[in-house]
């Protein structure tokens, strides 16, 4: 009976992190309660089978130990039981991570397959119904788009399937990407010229349908993904970063030239930030509200310098900023934008400023981690797509130089460690296959 229970929970589980792509779709209320059965059903294994080979991994290793330090914090830097709770949630998400590593150790081929095949199709449909958001301004559904004018025309963002939470393109950005790669990986179509062929398309499509959300952090995600792909293959050739790149920027070049939708987001956005159009570059950079979301961020950062403000407590102390209280009583120099929000918009200044320097050396050591495994991985003889591509993804996502929204909200902290387990699976099935 007991065995049964064994496989049955298994078979679960399994089931839960396939549809995961799915059920983040659903939103937050969804995707938590699955995280929950995901983390019951983690706990109980660990505890019937008495395997704990997952936890002694140093780099899961390191990810409980950063989880415990934000805990830690939040429990002294205290602003809110649910915030405190909250913090300690965190470990769900380590969880999950486990359950794609032990659903990836047991699937079998045919799940494997049907795995990559039914979430191909997804991404296409997500992609169509955006497409048809663009261009019918609304989706499938009767949801509009986002960011547009009192008539609900001139729109800026798409989101199809997603309503009105803005996050299609992230989506397609993460999501799409991880398919493309276990497409690379597996080889589930046998003719190597319309398997490379459909990789291509696909890309394109990925890409395409990115700049019709209007998402510019996905798009410099989905960039700096596919080059760090490139540069992480052995047999790197520049002339097919160049190329690539080239192309990518012709389009979308051709692309804002006929579309005003894509021409503001992408190629005159400072224009329409809260900098005059004589400004020079260097004050568009400055005089614009991701400028002083960093600008109180840093404010933050220097009065506690060692350990922040606590988790999530950016929302808090912003409005003590210098930078705040000016965008305040100088409205019309700031066009009326404020320096405070829910986060900075940087994980690299969202990390500063309520985690201090340990939370940003522990976000730093993070990156790095991730980036000398796949440097590792290069000297195996065994290539493995999967490994490099979710790497390229990870490093991506954390890039410290591009905007982005705040780390542990469950939209990203659900994508962010459901890649992981497939970068630690891949890690660590392709060490054992050199070995």
């Amino acid at each position: 009976m007991s065995v049964l229970n064994l496989n049955n929970l298994q078979k679960i589980l399994h089931f839960f992190v396939l549809i995961f792509p799915l059920i983040i779709i659903l939103k937050s209320a969804a995707i938590n309660i699955t995280l929950i059965i995901i983390s019951l059903i983690s706990i109980l294994l660990i505890i019937k089978k008495k395997d704990y080979f997952f936890f002694k991994d140093y780099f899961v290793k390191f990810v409980i130990f950063f989880l415990a330090f934000i805990f830690i914090n939040s429990f002294f830097q205290f602003y809110s039981i649910e915030l405190l709770i909250k913090s300690l949630g965190n470990y769900r998400y380590l969880f999950l991570t486990f359950g794609v590593f032990i659903t990836l150790k047991n699937i079998t081929k045919k799940s494997s397959t049907l795995f990559i095949y039914l979430n191909f199709i997804l991404i296409i449909l997500i992609g169509l119904d955006i497409f048809y958001q663009y261009n019918f301004g609304e989706n499938i559904f009767g949801l509009f788009p986002g960011m547009c004018d009192e008539f609900q025309k001139n729109c800026v963002r798409f989101s199809g399937i997603f309503g009105s939470e803005l996050i299609a393109g992230a989506y397609i950005s993460q999501i799409g990407l991880l398919m493309l790669f276990l497409i690379k990986e597996n080889n589930i179509i046998k003719k190597k010229t319309i398997n490379k062929i459909i990789q291509n398309i696909f890309i394109l499509f990925l890409f395409l349908i990115i700049i019709l959300t209007g998402e510019r952090n996905a798009l410099l995600t989905f960039l700096i993904c596919i080059i760090l792909f490139f540069l992480f293959q052995k047999k790197t050739k520049i002339y097919s970063i160049l190329i690539s790149t080239i192309i990518f920027f012709i389009i979308l070049f051709v692309l804002s030239q006929n579309f005003s939708s894509i021409k503001n987001r992408y190629v005159n956005f400072l224009e329409n930030l809260g900098s005059k159009k004589e400004s020079s570059l260097v004050d568009k950079i400055k005089k614009n509200p991701w400028s002083y979301h960093y600008q109180a961020a840093f404010e933050l950062f220097l009065k506690k310098p060692l350990v922040g403000h606590g988790y999530k407590s950016f929302r808090f102390k912003c409005s003590e900023t210098k930078i705040d209280q000016d965008t305040i009583k100088r409205k019309d120099y700031y066009r009326d934008y404020r320096a405070c929000s829910s986060h900075p918009h940087n994980y690299m200044m969202e990390f500063l400023s309520e985690n201090g320097i340990v939370g940003f050396l522990l976000y730093i050591i993070f990156l790095l981690i991730i980036f000398f495994k796949i440097l590792k991985a290069r000297k195996y003889t065994n290539y493995n797509y999967l490994l490099f591509g979710v790497g390229s993804l990870l490093l991506a996502i954390l890039f410290p130089f591009k905007p982005s929204g705040s780390f542990f909200t469950t939209f990203n902290a659900s994508i962010f460690f459901y890649l992981l387990g497939f970068f630690i699976y891949s890690q660590r099935h392709i060490k054992q296959k050199n070995n």
